[in-house]
């Protein structure tokens, strides 16, 4: 029973610094999940030895960001601004919030995690899903009830073990047509799966071709050029479409 309140206490104080979604998931039950074991079998680079997972990890809490469409810059990517992202900026400042906050009241240890997993990071969308956030859907993104697919995601370690969050019973691509499917430029989704390697080539193209954006644009004193990324699928989920709407009536 505490410890139900004390886990209803860390998402509730995680929205409240900033937060769209907050969830929580045990690491026991994340080390299970699909990515992992196909990682292990097919890493994503030479010298791979597995994945380091810190012994006082228990917990993973999650935090989602909603990413409007009409706020492209939350990911636009440059080296020269904190974070990488304007959107990974604030998620890393709720969680250094939280991490204080966390030890101070609860006396709970909390390790922010990186992006890449060969850094010490972990596979987010799972990690969501686990905590109950949302489900991965035709497009081989976390959708959310709330938000659709237009969320930013990150998390931190706790080394205490938490009430975690139910996984949703939730399944918006069941009667969808699909119009992600049909959106990407590259076909990636051709073969009824999605294929990385289709969207390597627009990857590609992204990189090669930065954009110089003003400072105050993506929250730094001067220009940079950035990477702006693909969301074609994204943005053509109609789920974030539909909440859109029901919240206008």
């Amino acid at each position: 029973m505490v410890q139900n309140r004390i886990s209803k206490d860390i998402l509730q104080r995680a929205v409240e610094f900033g937060a769209s979604l907050a969830g929580l998931a045990a690491v026991l039950d994340l080390k299970k999940s699909p990515s992992y074991g196909i990682y292990d079998k097919s890493p994503y680079y030479d010298g791979y030895s597995g994945v380091e997972w810190p012994e006082k990890a228990k917990t993973v809490l999650v935090l989602a960001l909603e990413h409007r469409s009409d706020e492209p810059e939350l990911d636009w990517w440059s080296e020269a601004i904190p974070g990488r992202t304007p959107g990974n900026r604030i998620l890393m400042k709720i969680s250094r919030k939280l991490q204080r906050w966390l030890k101070e009241k609860y006396d709970i240890n909390a390790e922010s995690l990186p992006y890449p997993v060969e850094k010490g990071g972990i596979f987010l969308k799972d990690a969501a899903l686990l905590a109950g956030l949302g489900i991965i859907g035709k497009n081989n993104l976390l959708i959310t009830p709330e938000y659709g697919p237009r969320i930013r995601l990150r998390a931190l370690f706790l080394d205490k073990v938490m009430e975690p969050t139910s996984v949703l019973n939730f399944s918006p691509c069941a009667k969808c047509d699909g119009p992600c499917l049909t959106a990407c430029p590259e076909n990636a989704f051709s073969s009824g799966n999605y294929m990385v390697s289709s969207c390597e080539p627009e990857m590609q193209r992204n990189r090669a071709n930065l954009v110089e954006v003003a400072g105050d644009v993506v929250g730094i004193d001067s220009s940079c050029a950035v990477e702006k990324f693909c969301r074609a699928c994204e943005l053509a989920c109609p789920v974030h479409s539909q909440i859109d709407n029901s919240q206008k009536i």
